[in-house]
């Protein structure tokens, strides 16, 4: 059998499927991140988010603040870190003294809340918590955010759709 005639001819088979592979992942990223990130202005507060799957925080060295933060990252195949960054919309100062709320929720269905817990991405005060988006399915992120000082609640939703 001609073993370098067989080599020959599966190199652009491989070649191919290697560029489909990389087609495929572009796309997916593409679309991952349509849904996975955003902002709103709600009562005067501007409002960032991020939904980070938790393989992504899962690459830190053990013992490091990010494999660390939030008690660590907690075992499942659907786990999200969920970031969200709050700013006075017309001084454009960071919100550090807040209480940040979140709950997640298939849409139609009861969901899960959480308080994020404050975490520094690049020295700057961020507030997170993992999720666990088990199906395949459009969820709702409900957050709400007080501060001291401030009668109401800020609250706003996003729309997410796991992949």
């Amino acid at each position: 059998m001609n073993y370098r005639f067989i080599a020959v001819l599966a190199r652009p088979v491989h070649v191919a499927k290697l560029g489909i592979a990389a087609f495929l992942l572009l796309v997916s990223n593409a679309a991952f991140a349509a849904d996975s990130t955003g902002y709103t202005t709600v009562d005067g507060v501007l409002i960032y988010y991020a939904i980070l799957p938790a393989e992504i925080v899962r690459d830190f060295r053990p013992g490091t603040a990010e494999a660390e933060m939030h008690g660590g990252v907690p075992g499942g195949k659907h786990v999200h870190h969920i970031q969200v960054a709050a700013f006075d919309a017309e001084t454009s100062e960071r919100i550090t003294d807040a209480r940040v709320t979140a709950s997640v929720a298939e849409l139609g269905l009861a969901g899960q809340t959480i308080v994020l817990e404050p975490f520094l991405v690049d020295d700057a005060l961020t507030y997170g918590g993992y999720f666990e988006f088990s199906k395949l399915a459009a969820y709702a992120i409900d957050v709400q955010i007080e501060r001291p000082g401030v009668a109401a609640a800020t609250r706003t939703r996003f729309d997410y759709r796991h992949h």
